[in-house]
């Protein structure tokens, strides 16, 4: 359906998720990983005083720059269109106030901010009353991606579900008439874009060195997750340069999906590895930093050379691993 409203009525959008192909609390756990990742330690203990709290302290460590963030190309179109034309828009979020308002002023047509503080996370519930309070009843129009969305689309008069998560789009169909509800589909499927970041080419060179599938599924595992930590760790120079960008800078994957996979593709190898044999629990740790320097290196080069090299010196790892 096309999607039409009256240009009085104000549209609210989200931010992670929505706006943004991204989220800013990963995004900023990103940034100290590479620059200050002893900041990550304390993380626990901010979440344990409360999620708004640890928004605010990680922000103060991780600024973001809204220039390289990966928008929704879609529902930005859109939102400039409506701005255009004199319609009112808001940004409403759990992103923190200042995050918040500096990617706003980056677009400069939100007329105003609402965001997380240090006591309240504007999420959920707390984003109805704070929108119903503006707004009442059906007098807002509202942009989501997530469940906890379901309470404003419970209250606004027409939804945008927009590159939802799974499940949210029968959430939102179920509350809203077809005629109140527009839906920005995803440009690009996660199942692929999962594929893609594995680099399954990559898992080739395994198979001339080791007899059994076991073995050759772990290294696999093993040279996907250090490829993954790659993307993390290159995030930023990927999306200033805009050179063999990964899935995760574009935003096509969430980075928490980073996060777990490169966590979990990376300690179940290397327990195996040590456990094994002494020998090749020590080969792998030396060539993880190693491949990761190599990694950086060859990133700006032609996707072809920079396989070659990295396929070389998975040969050269194998070698040594397999002696």
């Amino acid at each position: 359906m096309l999607l039409t409203s009256p240009s009085s009525r104000p549209l609210v959008l989200d931010l992670d998720g929505t706006l943004l192909r991204t989220d800013t609390f990963h995004e900023m756990m990103v940034q100290v990983l590479r620059k200050k990742p002893w900041v990550l330690f304390l993380l626990p203990f901010w979440l344990w005083k409360s999620r708004a709290y640890a928004k605010v302290r990680l922000a103060e460590y991780a600024p973001l720059d809204p220039t390289i963030l990966p928008y929704n190309p879609a529902l930005l179109a859109f939102a400039e269109k409506e701005a255009k034309s004199g319609r009112p828009l808001l940004l409403a979020t759990g992103t923190n106030q200042k995050v918040a308002e500096s990617i706003a002023s980056h677009f400069g047509f939100f007329q105003e901010v609402i965001g997380s503080d240090t006591k309240t996370n504007m999420t959920g519930l707390k984003k109805q009353q704070a929108l119903l309070t503006r707004f009442g009843p059906q007098g807002f129009d509202y942009a989501g991606d997530s469940p906890i969305d379901a309470y404003i689309w419970q209250v606004c008069a027409k939804a945008l579900v927009v590159h939802p998560k799974r499940g949210v789009l029968k959430v939102a169909t179920s509350l809203k008439d077809p005629s109140d509800l527009h839906y920005f589909p995803r440009e690009r499927k996660r199942p692929r874009a999962l594929l893609q970041s594995l680099r399954p080419l990559s898992w080739s060179f395994s198979l001339w060195f080791f007899p059994s599938w076991p073995l050759i599924l772990l290294w696999s595992a093993f040279t996907s997750s250090l490829l993954i930590t790659g993307d993390l760790l290159n995030l930023h120079q990927a999306r200033v340069s805009k050179l063999h960008s990964s899935q995760f800078a574009e935003g096509h994957l969430h980075l928490i999906t980073a996060f777990s996979l490169s966590f979990l593709l990376l300690s179940c190898p290397l327990l195996v590895f040590i456990l094994r044999a002494p020998w090749e629990g020590f080969i792998s740790l030396v060539y993880m930093p190693f491949f990761m320097t190599l990694d950086r290196l060859t990133r700006p080069l032609h996707p072809g050379i920079r396989w070659i090299i990295l396929g070389l010196s998975q040969l050269l790892a194998l070698s040594l691993f397999t002696s």
